[in-house]
């Protein structure tokens, strides 16, 4: 057994220049560990062995990390909303849209939010 894990290794090392994919796939499986999580304790102080009670108590934790509370800001009601958006932007007419349009040169790459420039 010895032998045939060193010829692998060997044989892997000589032609990796050759055969990359191997190569990698045999160091990447070397890499990949996986590990079991821990007893966890719950709101009580109780010790949790059992995976389904596990999950459910990192979801609670995760969840409560990353829910975006509202602010009181996010409370306005629409008529306010709508009276900044007309007051703070000119107002842009199809036209004038159109003819923006038509100067874009659609054979120049997208830019990092998808659009053509």
């Amino acid at each position: 057994m010895r032998k045939a894990k060193a010829s692998l290794k060997e044989s892997l090392a000589r032609d990796v220049k050759v055969y990359k994919k191997g190569f990698f796939k045999y160091i990447g499986g070397k890499r990949k560990t996986r590990e079991n999580v821990g007893p966890l304790l719950n709101e009580t102080g109780a010790m949790v062995t059992e995976d389904a009670e596990k999950a459910e108590l990192l979801n609670v934790a995760f969840a409560s990390v990353f829910t975006v509370q509202a602010s009181p800001q996010e409370y306005q009601t629409l008529e306010v909303t709508e009276k900044v958006w007309t007051k703070d932007f000119p107002l842009v007419q199809e036209d004038q849209v159109r003819e923006k349009l038509s100067k874009l040169d659609n054979r120049k790459s997208m830019g990092p939010d998808g659009m053509h420039p």
